[in-house]
């Protein structure tokens, strides 16, 4: 039996990777001189955590720009945590790389785009789900379809 190889996929992990050890470098390292990155993020997936106050503010999106006010910036295997001054307060959020669509560093000249997903959302989150719908006699297969 042989398969396709499915370079979007591969494509999209490595992408990540790149984002993912750039976070890793400036927590470790902050920032050069003139460097700044922007994150834009879908506010809609699961795991993103963020205050009510910034989820009425900016709906479905909203782009964070590491450069001069943040602090605590931490990068796990799923996403990073990172916290920001927005209009006097401080506030921490806490990013999944599946929910990012944009990150760039105009100091550079380079960005990446991404499609947002859901593909690594905790198991036991799915079971959940699947456990409430079918007590309804109703079972959504949504979460486990893949995005082409």
């Amino acid at each position: 039996m042989s398969r396709k190889l499915d370079y979007g996929f591969l494509l999209k992990k490595a992408s990540l990777s790149v984002v993912k050890e750039v976070l890793k470098q400036i927590s470790k390292d902050g920032l050069f001189k003139k460097q700044h990155i922007y994150v834009t993020f879908s506010l809609n997936h699961p795991g993103t955590r963020v205050s009510q106050f910034l989820r009425e503010e900016f709906e479905d999106e909203m782009t964070v720009v590491l450069q001069y006010e943040f602090w605590d910036l931490r990068v796990d295997d799923y996403g990073f945590s990172v916290s920001l001054a927005f209009q006097h307060s401080d506030e921490t959020l806490y990013i999944p790389f599946s929910s990012i669509i944009l990150v760039s560093d105009p100091s550079e000249d380079f960005s990446l785009e991404f499609t947002p997903d859901c593909s690594d959302i905790k198991h036991e989150k799915h079971e959940n789900t699947n456990q409430q719908s079918s007590s309804k006699k109703v079972i959504s297969l949504d979460i486990f379809r893949k995005e082409t």
